[in-house]
């Protein structure tokens, strides 16, 4: 069980007046109630700032999904939902052409296979 003993008067009574009006039963459950908050306000805080160094190009795609906790396909599927683009990166542009031929011609195949 989780014990927490408070060092500050003025928490101490904003506790104790959240608990008196009736917003949380006891201690206890405000405790939890606010570990989480933190908890959860801490993940999306760590998922911002790797978007941010990933959109700032100062970490790669896999760099950024860790540093969020999350799994790579998991972190590409937040960048698509706030309509981020993916950085790929290539060394020319015929290396470019080529790869955009081949995602094409993947995609004719695949259209054809669902005929």
């Amino acid at each position: 069980m989780l014990r927490i003993e408070i060092q500050s008067p003025d928490l101490e009574k904003e506790v104790n007046a959240l608990i008196g009006v009736g917003l949380y039963p006891d201690s206890h459950t405000l405790i939890i109630d606010a570990l989480e908050k933190l908890v959860n306000n801490k993940k999306k805080s760590r998922l911002d700032a790797s978007i941010q160094l990933y959109q700032a190009g100062e970490v790669t795609l896999g760099r950024a999904s860790e540093l969020a906790g999350m799994h790579r396909y998991e972190f590409e599927s937040v960048l698509e939902a706030r309509g981020i683009l993916k950085i790929v990166e290539v060394d020319s542009v015929e290396q470019l052409e080529e790869g955009v031929s081949r995602i094409k011609s993947l995609h004719k195949e695949n259209c054809r296979s669902e005929e």
